[in-house]
């Protein structure tokens, strides 16, 4: 089962300051049938704000959930190898196949860091690894050729998330590479698309599911102008007013909103959105809304 479409990164809902699995349910519900699979437990996920035991709960309960015609990717960001493997390890006996891996936080990082520490990773877990290209968060910026140099040195990185907004980099790896290429920023998808993505690891599917993967399907099968319609009158509104920068608590606002999440809370260091930005949200998504032809 190949690892591409539409596999959006999720929140984690709390309550109380706790996990509340249970509102994963209700995402699934509106969501599944649209979608390719979920990214767990990565930054939109809070994960630095998890513990392990959380991050493993996560996953395990999701685990559960999810159709056997749908992937689940674990995020395994951390800069603390032991604590990532053991994740991943857990992760893998549970079922997944795939991990998200971005270059570890804080340090400066080398291409031979990044290569011993993915490297590491994927021998002591087995899993696949979609390297997650994220200059900014990470501050670490990769060229076309050394991510080639990485997926060589490393046999399971399989699949890169491209939140760099160099697109030529994403031609370029489509042009030399088998590797699978996933846009990673919702600002500038639909670039991401003419640039050549096998799918977006991305917010905004999970919030307009049917509506992103006729956007996406009619763009594969070649019809650019009603992709683009679509992309024009539903998606860039939602897009343009719930991030960037604080995606997480917009999107849990809107999530709670909805009824898909019974809370909106965020963890320490993140604050809930404020009243006004959850009218901007609003205003984005119920422009988005009037503008589908679809039942969401």
């Amino acid at each position: 089962m190949a690892l591409k479409g539409n596999i959006p990164v999720i929140p984690t809902p709390f309550l109380n300051g706790k996990l509340h699995l249970s509102d994963f349910d209700h995402l699934l519900s509106k969501t599944i049938d649209h979608l390719d699979g979920y990214v767990v437990c990565g930054s939109t996920g809070e994960a630095p704000a998890l513990s392990k035991e959380e991050r493993m709960e996560v996953v395990d309960y999701l685990v559960k959930l999810m159709p056997k015609d749908k992937h689940i990717v674990v995020g395994l960001g951390d800069t603390n190898l032991n604590q990532a493997v053991e994740i991943g390890v857990h992760a893998a006996e549970a079922g997944v196949r795939t991990a998200l891996i971005p270059s570890p936080y804080y340090f400066p990082n080398s291409l031979n860091m990044v290569i011993e520490y993915v490297g590491k990773i994927a021998e002591l877990t087995g899993l696949d690894i979609a390297f997650y290209d994220n200059p900014v968060t990470t501050n670490t910026r990769f060229t076309a050729n050394d991510l080639i140099q990485l997926a060589e040195a490393v046999p399971n990185v399989k699949h890169i998330k491209m939140t760099d907004h160099s697109f030529s980099k994403i031609r370029t790896l489509k042009e030399k590479t088998n590797l699978t290429v996933f846009g990673g920023d919702d600002i500038i998808c639909y670039r991401a698309f003419e640039a050549g993505v096998d799918g977006s690891m991305i917010i905004t599917p999970s919030v307009f599911p049917a509506e992103f993967r006729e956007c996406w399907e009619a763009y594969k099968n070649g019809d650019r102008e009603k992709s683009f319609d679509i992309y024009t009158k539903v998606l860039l509104p939602f897009i343009s007013m719930f991030g960037p920068g604080d995606e997480i608590p917009t999107t849990k606002a809107l999530f709670h909103h909805l009824g898909i999440f019974t809370s909106s809370e965020t963890r320490l260091p993140l604050l809930k959105a404020d009243e006004k930005r959850f009218k901007e949200v609003i205003l984005g998504y119920k422009t988005g809304l009037s503008g589908s032809t679809l039942q969401v």
